[in-house]
């Protein structure tokens, strides 16, 4: 079987994987602009925050001057804590929006295409870049979630099977089925 993940399927999987590492998932374009902007504003703003209470903790009288530039200072901080809380979320529906519009197209990619192929010795994957072997020895479990067959092995990787490239419903059970059967004879 062959199939490429689309970003999207990508973000999905690795939010399932049990005991998952971080995958960086690089994002569209201008999108990643937003986010960092987002964090730069983000930071200004915790500096605003500790000058202010560097100032209070400094200043042993308050005059009306010092309250009155503090008070803008708050104002501020308000503002830019409320910039960066905008725009992460404006970064989360625009990633989401790009996401399921180049959903059909990645996952046609042959650049990322990936191949599975499963036997009674071992799990083989194939890319455009490398493949590898794992003998069912050392797969830990296997389990199926949301629409992925997931391959889980004994050194925390995984291989993530979407079950859209099954005929059927039908078909992805029995394929699950026998990679639990491989597991449970080579353990």
């Amino acid at each position: 079987m062959g199939y490429s993940l689309s970003v999207l399927e990508r973000t999905q999987a690795s939010k399932l994987i049990h005991d998952h590492k971080k995958e960086y998932l690089k994002p569209y374009g201008y999108i990643s602009l937003i986010q960092k902007a987002a964090v730069a504003i983000l930071a200004v703003a915790v500096l605003f925050n500790v000058i202010t209470l560097l100032q209070f903790s400094l200043r042993t009288t308050l005059d009306s001057d010092f309250l009155a530039r503090t008070k803008m200072f708050s104002i501020a901080l308000l503002v830019l804590f409320g910039v960066a809380l905008a725009l992460f979320k404006l970064y989360d529906v625009l990633m989401n929006n790009a996401m399921q519009k180049q959903q059909p197209v990645e996952q046609e990619d042959a650049g990322i295409l990936q191949k599975v192929k499963l036997n009674r010795f071992f799990v083989e994957t194939i890319t455009p870049n490398a493949s590898g072997k794992i003998y069912w020895k050392n797969v830990k479990d296997c389990y199926r979630k949301n629409g992925f067959i997931f391959i889980h092995m004994k050194n925390d990787n995984c291989v993530v099977i979407p079950e859209r490239v099954f005929a059927s419903a039908g078909e992805a059970a029995e394929v699950f089925d026998f990679i639990n059967v491989q597991i449970a004879q080579n353990k």
